[in-house]
């Protein structure tokens, strides 16, 4: 394992996770090369493994399935919604370490990072604020219950079979879900074992160890992803001593299908990520922020009939994070954040086989108990029970109807009701769509904002949106160029924000957001292109323009193979006319990330990357510098 060179620190331990998890991580790269020992042996002996040989190939595309739209398993050509799916072919292609590399070029879809590695990161889609994007790993939820939202900072694409991201308020996950919802899926698991252990080192003293292990034997899979990785942050301080970061991550899958029909699955997944701070327009050299967070979720289905099939989901998630700093007090904190939820979905199938057409109806209920902790502040907890209702109902194969409601009774503002239409329409090759949706959405106010001490207010009302959104869908050429075109428009009221007469939090803001979405993709044997653009109109109640919300946005994400074997891949993003929060323009940027990888034995696999290749000087985050380029290279060894 890598030296942690955090100012000397040693990490600490939070509970019995942290250990265990710690544990593990230590002992993952002993026991996968005992592991791939075993089983790459064939592949040693001249076998060549399963491959991505024929990924390109010049069949028809198939139809893609969306999980998240409609809480269920729904084909993309049925769903109303905007949405973007990055699947595993494009994560382990792009080969990019977080998370938010690969939301960079998500149409909609603005990344904003206070400086390098390890420094809080936050998401804002279609011009919503953080807090107003429901994040979720495995169907728990990740937003903290102190401030609501999310920090990126430390979520690595270990072990992601995909990401979805649904656009518009979607009542159906209630709170936080204003803006749309994010959803990091665990990699499933295919029969056979499958190994592999990979090791890469870089500019900015980086450093990173990673292994998977991952397999299917009779009614029992697993899937195990550690990593261990150092670098230097840059520092907010133009000129001073880089920051180190070290980040942590160990990822598990187990799976079981049960007699006769039916499956559980538990997933975890433990991030420890520590980074050192400076101090406000100051080097301080001893400040240091300590981020652990634990996520564990529970899904049981079985079918109860063959028109009835029931689905229980239990989850925690846990973020504990604590500032260091001998040299001052102001720089000493611990803010804990704690959900634990379960829900029963009931998904009945009333469909009549003389229709020709399809009617599923989701039924659910739900409780989740948000507990929030500020050292010297609050340590308060709030409860929210649910039940919501959906209806998808397709009359013919290319009609296709949803409509949805939720309510949910708050534990201190009451009660909220949401709902949600969608309408699509396809051909039976799925080739022309047309689609529109129609909700409201809220979220409810933050423990924080309840309850800090004299700030809070435990009368506040949740925040609201209510927004629709249009699109067409084209493509030609079996499927393999196509194009996207979308137009929304995002109301939010009640919003809530600092009152400088009461010196509290109040709901005395509103805002509005539209704008045009648009992606075009080109798939062939050894050439994938995908270009998209957005154009956001984001303004307060008083008409003025939303900090860091850019009114122009466009990215390119290619993939080629040049020769069989040889896999490159190139990121593009630019960002053009951005407001600071006073009103002052920001620089425009635009940022290059580069991969290649190279097969050069069955179980040996080179491979680079760079990111900010030409060195574009920008930032993300008003007066926090951000990396120049970084080079990596690496190796991996898998069967």
């Amino acid at each position: 394992m890598f030296e942690t060179r955090i100012r000397g620190r040693r990490r600490r331990s939070s509970g019995w996770a942290a250990p265990i998890g710690q544990l593990a991580v230590a002992l993952l790269p002993a026991a996968l090369l005992v592991g791939l020992t075993v089983i790459t042996a064939p592949a040693l002996a001249g076998q060549a493994p399963a491959a991505d040989d024929d990924r390109r190939s010049n069949a028809p595309l198939e139809e893609e399935i969306s999980v998240t739209a409609n809480r269920d398993e729904t084909s993309r050509s049925a769903v109303g919604s905007s949405e973007t799916v990055i699947g595993r072919e494009e994560i382990e292609i792009r080969n990019q370490l977080t998370v938010t590399d690969l939301l960079r070029t998500v149409p909609g879809l603005e990344v904003t990072q206070a400086g390098g590695a390890g420094k809080q990161t936050a998401i804002r889609l279609r011009g919503a604020s953080p807090s107003q994007t429901l994040v979720l790993l495995d169907g728990v939820r990740l937003n903290t219950t102190t401030n609501a939202d999310v920090d990126f900072a430390h979520l690595m694409a270990d072990n992601l079979e995909r990401i979805e991201i649904v656009r518009g308020p979607q009542a159906t996950y209630g709170s936080e879900a204003m803006a749309g919802v994010v959803h990091l899926i665990t990699r499933s698991v295919e029969r056979g074992w499958r190994g592999s252990l990979s090791a890469e080192t870089g500019s900015r003293e980086h450093e990173r160890l990673a292994g998977t292990l991952a397999g299917k034997g009779g009614a029992f899979d697993l899937s195990l992803s550690g990593s261990d990785w150092s670098t230097e942050s840059v520092s907010q301080i133009p000129g001073s001593e880089p920051d180190p970061y070290e980040n942590r991550t160990l990822s598990t899958r187990v799976g079981a299908d049960l007699p006769g029909s039916g499956r559980v699955d538990v997933v975890w997944r433990d991030v420890t990520g520590d980074v050192a701070l400076d101090g406000f327009g100051v080097e301080d050299l001893n400040a240091l922020a300590e981020n652990d967070g634990r996520h564990v979720a529970l899904t049981a289905t079985r079918p109860l009939s063959s028109r009835w099939t029931q689905t229980l989901r239990i989850g925690q998630a846990i973020t504990d994070l604590e500032g260091i700093d001998p040299d001052t007090v102001f720089n000493n904190y611990r803010i804990e954040s704690d959900t634990e939820w379960w829900e029963a979905q009931a998904d009945l199938d009333l469909s009549r086989a003389e229709s020709g057409g399809s009617h599923i109806l989701n039924l659910g209920l739900s409780s989740e108990r948000r507990d929030g902790f500020n050292r010297g502040g609050f340590d308060q907890q709030t409860e929210i029970d649910s039940w919501f209702a959906q209806s998808q109902w397709s009359p013919t194969r290319s009609v296709h109807l949803t409509g949805a409601v939720r309510r949910d009774d708050h534990s201190v503002f009451g009660a909220e009701t949401s709902w949600r239409a969608t309408a699509a329409w396809a051909t039976r090759s799925g080739r022309s769509r047309v689609r529109g949706s129609y909700g409201t959405a809220f979220r409810a106010p933050s423990i924080n904002e309840l309850y800090f001490p004299f700030a809070g207010d435990p009368d506040l009302l949740p925040e609201t949106s209510e927004g629709w959104d249009v699109g067409v869908h084209q493509a030609w050429l079996d499927g393999r160029l196509s194009v996207d075109l979308g137009f929304f428009d995002l109301q939010l009221d009640n919003l809530i924000e600092f009152d400088l007469g009461t010196f509290q939090f109040a709901n005395i803001a509103e805002a509005r957001s539209r704008g045009v979405e648009f992606d075009g993709r080109y798939r062939g044997r050894r050439f994938d292109l995908s270009l998209g653009h957005t154009y956001t109109d984001a303004e307060d109640g008083g008409g003025e323009r939303l900090a860091r919300r850019p009114e122009h946005r466009t990215t390119l994400v290619g993939r080629f193979e040049p020769r069989a074997g040889l896999d490159a891949a190139v990121m593009f993003v630019s960002v053009r006319d951005r407001v600071e929060s006073n009103g002052l323009p920001m620089d425009d940027y635009q940022r290059v990330d580069l991969s290649l990888r190279y097969v050069v034995l069955p179980w040996l696999r080179p491979y680079a990357r760079v990111e900010n290749a030409f060195d574009e000087d920008y930032q993300e985050v008003p007066g926090f510098v951000t990396p120049g380029a970084t080079f990596m290279v690496g190796v991996s060894i898998f069967r």
